[in-house]
């Protein structure tokens, strides 16, 4: 790129940037698999060319310092990209033909689409990068040697870039820490997991917010405060709020001010809200966007998670049906699938098979030796929620017929290893996988297919 003037400074981009680009977008793939090209996050690192005094001497600029937004944007906005973060940092250059002087570096980190999680990451990528390149000698060498580890040091690790994520959003929002969100999570209320939501905000309950129910302080005594020693009596209030409802939370003092009806005003008024979906199940939101789900000890960044159809794989069955000449039996299993879908929490796997199959494998085999539990034949289809929901959280798959009735819950199934397995896949879906291809070797004429219905919410079809 040639040099280009922008607020009357002239800026010249890097050959070393091509290097750059292609060892975060390698960093950013091997930490968010499924990452769509729109959220990846490209590295663009600029030179500010100085001007001299009359000592012949260059002007001094400061170390390390996050440039201006609008300027950031317009270095960005250079190669096509809108959103970005960016640092300036002061540099020395003793490469080879340079003349030994000092330079000003602005290292841009751009992307396409708005996302507050790659304003985050961007935020700690560059504060972890930009401190180690005190000379522009380093850089050249690097891009020479290609090392990568050198580069990234503990950005290689997911667990310290997430790690960090998190600590990051709490920082930012100046909300409570982490912990109070997952012990709360996980505090039954008379048997009842939590599912409510905690609207955190700087502003107190809007007077035109209908549907309120402020909590009155009439002695300093009486004010209840989100804070660790709390938990129990917030639990509490938390169940009075309900699933309609939530607290609203004032910052800084993290005082309960009361409970608001939940909605998209209620949302747009905070700013800011937690959402609790179950036992150890919670999200941060932010302005309409997801910025973290934390699921059984697990932290993930929605806007890096696969953007795909979790049902695309129910295709399968479509032409699977047809093959056998059931289609309908197929399309109504698929609504099965569906509904069943939407109510599991943990993941679960259904395997479909004839009666006759079911038979044999239930009555006369797994059952028999206590690998499973026999039901009364019921139609999945039109079993409420709360049964669906129990019958999935145990252990073990469901077995039901191609009419979609269920015959059996918790079985363990089992098999002759005849299929390799997939390191990249858990012990629900290989276990599945072996048992469908074991007994299609044994019986090559029945229909028998299972569904796999994984934690992080895709959904696989065997057959």
């Amino acid at each position: 790129m040639k040099p280009f003037h922008l607020n009357d400074k002239l800026f010249e981009q890097l050959p070393e940037t091509t290097y750059l680009n292609n060892a975060l977008r390698h960093l950013m793939r091997s930490h968010f698999t499924h990452c769509s090209p729109a959220y990846q996050m490209f590295l663009f690192l600029f030179q500010e060319i100085a001007d001299v005094d009359k000592d012949g001497e260059y002007a001094h600029f400061p170390v390390v310092e996050d440039a201006d937004a609008a300027l950031a944007q317009g270095l960005a906005g250079k190669n096509g990209l809108r959103y970005c973060f960016a640092k300036v940092s002061e540099t020395d250059d003793h490469r080879a033909g340079s003349d030994q002087s000092r330079r000003r570096l602005y290292w841009v980190l751009a992307w396409g689409t708005s996302c507050e999680a790659n304003t985050i990451l961007a935020r700690i990528i560059l504060e972890e990068l930009v401190p180690k390149f005190y000379d522009m000698a380093l850089l050249e060498e690097l891009c020479r040697r290609s090392g990568e580890k050198l580069f990234f040091g503990r950005l290689l690790e997911r667990k310290w870039l997430l790690d960090n994520y998190v600590q990051e959003v709490i920082r930012v929002n100046k909300l409570p820490d982490q912990i109070n969100f997952i012990q709360i999570s996980a505090m039954p209320y008379e048997g009842r997991a939590v599912r409510t939501r905690i609207f955190f905000s700087e502003k107190s309950i809007p007077q035109d917010l209908g549907g309120a129910v402020y909590f009155r302080r009439e002695r300093k005594s009486d004010l209840i405060k989100f804070k660790t020693k709390n938990m129990r009596p917030v639990r509490k209030l938390m169940e009075v709020s309900g699933t309609e409802s939530g607290l609203w939370v004032k910052l800084p003092e993290r005082v309960i001010e009361g409970s608001v009806l939940c909605g998209s005003m209620a949302e747009q008024a905070s700013g800011l809200c937690v959402v609790f979906e179950g036992a150890l199940v919670w999200s941060i939101h932010k302005e309409g966007e997801k910025l973290l789900t934390y699921r059984e000890g697990n932290y993930f960044i929605p806007a890096m998670q696969p953007d795909v159809d979790k049902y695309a794989d129910l295709g399968k069955m479509v032409s699977f049906g047809q093959d056998f000449g059931i289609p309908d039996r197929m399309d109504k299993l698929q609504q099965i699938v569906r509904r069943v879908s939407s109510v599991c929490r943990h993941g679960t796997s259904i395997v479909f098979m004839e009666k006759r199959g079911i038979a044999a494998e239930i009555d006369n085999r797994l059952s028999r030796y206590r690998r499973g539990f026999k039901v009364k034949p019921f139609a999945l289809a039109e079993a409420k929620e709360e049964v669906l929901q129990g019958i999935t959280a145990i252990d073990g798959a469901v077995f039901a017929d191609l009419s979609g009735d269920c015959h059996a819950i918790g079985v363990i199934v089992d098999g002759q290893m005849v299929v390799e397995g997939d390191y990249g896949r858990g012990a629900r879906y290989n276990s599945i996988k072996n048992y469908i291809t074991g007994y299609k070797v044994s019986h090559p004429k029945e229909i028998c297919l299972a569904v796999v219905m994984s934690e992080d919410g895709m959904i696989n079809v065997i057959l």
